[in-house]
């Protein structure tokens, strides 16, 4: 018996769509490139080997891993003292790095709450300060006076929700309204 192989240049499976690789993902989607842009990129992986749970919330937790992966991952050196942060937690490094950034912040001085949900004004929150330790231009204000649920927006929020509506990073979760205390899914 004789066994030939012969082998042809190719991609790997996943490569031109890294969305086919997980069954709950739809390629027809409105997140669908930016969710295969976070896949490729390294700033987010699935829930499973088959799942990335796009309508899932987002914990402040796995917002501040896509942060961090997005810096490519640096390691700091900053004493962190969060109750609810374990030092061998996967977001430990993450958090640690984002607190010392002044990134994010906790809710306290012992508490972060990495596993609850993000809200649409933390996340909003925690991208604009994101872009200013950037360097990117952060001065664009939206009115958001025209949202029913405006005066829901927290104090400390307004300025980071009304820059990140007005550069399209967060728009409405309706025509009228914003959804401020709402949490942000996994496709958000």
């Amino acid at each position: 018996v004789t066994v030939e192989a012969s082998f042809v240049e190719g991609e790997e499976p996943g490569h031109d769509c890294p969305s086919e690789d997980y069954d709950d993902l739809s390629t027809s989607a409105w997140y669908h490139s930016a969710v295969d842009y976070v896949l490729s990129e390294g700033m987010m992986s699935g829930v499973s080997a088959y799942e990335f749970a796009p309508e899932d919330t987002l914990s402040r937790a796995m917002l501040v891993q896509i942060l961090w992966a997005m810096e490519g991952k640096p390691q700091v050196n900053y004493l962190m003292q969060y109750d609810d942060v374990s030092e061998s937690a996967w977001y430990a490094e993450a958090v640690r790095w984002g607190v010392s950034e002044g990134i994010v912040s906790g809710y306290s001085e012992s508490t972060f709450g990495p596993e609850d949900p993000v809200t649409r004004e933390q996340l909003a929150t925690f991208l604009y300060r994101y872009a200013q330790d950037q360097g990117y231009d952060t001065s664009a204000r939206a009115d958001l006076s025209g949202y029913s649920d405006a005066g829901l927006v927290s104090s400390y929020a307004t300025e980071a929700l009304s820059w990140a509506n007005a550069t399209g990073l967060i728009t409405g979760t309706t025509g009228t309204t914003l959804s401020p205390q709402g949490s942000a899914t996994r496709a958000q």
